[in-house]
């Protein structure tokens, strides 16, 4: 993290290598393998899917859904490139425009489309397909092999490819997204696409998670260490930064959003949701590897959450 020492370090390095396509400590034929293999993982989720939709284990996909996803999709690489110029021009740090202007859209495309066009049952494989789409469109516009030959895809990456994760950012990406979404996906089939035990936990990840980055890097005085699952060919290694002050604002902000759920529990339900899951959630942030925390927010709230509706 010492690229974060300060202003000028950190915009010396990015201008003199923008899109990270110079170092040559960085060994982009594991990028490529990586899409290869992930790309393949979509494709057979995807074949499951509508296999089990023709044995009518699953309800059908609605393609009134591909339109509005498709016109999402379009939004965000605009919004990347958007950003991306922002950095470039005006010397906003990756990580502010990353988490503010950004990831909300990025990360709820899929499980937001269904829930406003979907009505019925269909809902699970809309988000399945939808989630599969997506991953596939993310390894189409931000793997090095395709960046390298797009100059649209490499420039608007920049807005979101952080350079403390690079040449990892892909891949942490997706492995991140993979894994929420595996979270997710059983607590959506068996409490529906309206639960609160799915809605608040990804209101959590999106903004509580996505708040506690700027105002950490902003105003965290108070720092300590984490590393990542994986970094420079070593399991639980790196070494990334994270403030009290960030883990504060996950605790403050999922108070926040349970104040807009008061009417989802009972009286002695909501003070125990009161009590434990802000605490929780940003104890979870605090421990979790650096770009793990998503999916670890999932399961604790997911599972809180559940355990709570039965008291």
């Amino acid at each position: 993290m010492e690229v974060h020492a300060s202003r000028e370090v950190y915009f010396k390095r990015l201008r003199a290598d923008p899109y990270g396509f110079n170092n040559p400590a960085y060994d982009w034929k594991q990028d490529t393998r990586f899409a290869l293999a992930v790309g393949a993982f979509y494709g057979l989720v995807l074949a499951v899917t509508f296999g089990m939709v023709q044995a009518s284990v699953l309800p059908a996909f609605n393609p009134a859904t591909l339109p509005y996803f498709g016109a999402a999709l379009c939004l965000l690489l605009l919004g990347k490139t958007l950003f991306a110029w922002m950095v470039l021009r005006w010397s906003i740090k990756i990580n502010y425009v990353r988490k503010l202007g950004l990831r909300p859209w990025k990360k709820m495309i899929a499980f937001v489309v269904p829930l406003l066009i979907t009505q019925g049952q269909s809902v699970v494989t809309d988000w399945i397909v939808l989630f599969s789409i997506q991953g596939l469109s993310g390894l189409l516009t931000e793997s090095y092999a395709v960046r390298r030959r797009v100059k649209l895809f490499a420039y608007a990456y920049v807005s979101w490819d952080r350079i403390e994760d690079r040449p990892y950012s892909m891949r942490y990406d997706q492995i991140e997204d993979i894994l929420r979404f595996a979270i997710y996906l059983p607590f959506m089939i068996l409490f529906g696409k309206n639960s609160a035990i799915v809605l608040i936990p990804n209101l959590v990840n999106q903004f509580a998670d996505g708040l506690a980055e700027p105002i950490g890097l902003r105003f965290g005085k108070h720092q300590y260490r984490t590393r990542a699952v994986w970094y420079n060919g070593k399991f639980w290694a790196g070494n990334f930064v994270r403030s009290l002050e960030g883990s504060a604002t996950v605790l403050i902000v999922t108070l926040l959003i349970l104040l807009f759920y008061a009417s989802y529990f009972t009286p002695f339900q909501y003070m125990v949701a009161l009590a434990v899951i802000p605490v929780a959630m940003m104890v979870v942030e605090a421990i979790s590897p650096h770009t793990g925390d998503g999916p670890m927010i999932a399961l604790t709230g997911c599972s809180l959450l559940l355990w709570i509706q039965h008291l």
